[in-house]
């Protein structure tokens, strides 16, 4: 009797997938901005990737926001105020991410 092996299902590594997420045009130099800032709200990240020539639509800052923050590198925090404000921090995770892209650069 033949024994068929099944074969392994490839798991994504997640270091390989944050450096190609990061490797898209504006994700470094979104998280950049965020970090800089510290705290900034959507309309100044919008303002910054549209001014500079990073991206070219609202829709793309969007999705980087909204894949930094999947990925843990941003937090989102909605302010209970009039009008409802949405912020934006680095975690500790992006600041050490940022540092180790910064540290690539050097060499």
């Amino acid at each position: 009797m033949k024994v068929q092996e099944m074969p392994l299902k490839k798991e994504k590594p997640i270091l390989a997938h944050l450096l190609r997420k990061m490797s898209k045009k504006g994700y470094y130099e979104t998280l950049c901005f965020i970090c800089q800032k510290g705290s900034v709200h959507y309309a100044e990240i919008l303002d910054y990737n549209l001014k500079t020539p990073i991206v070219e639509s609202r829709a793309t800052v969007t999705l980087i926001i909204r894949n930094l923050t999947t990925l843990g590198l941003i937090r989102r925090s909605i302010v209970d105020s009039r009008p409802i404000r949405t912020i934006y921090q680095p975690t500790e995770k992006g600041k050490k991410l940022l540092d180790h892209l910064r540290a690539m650069e050097q060499l």
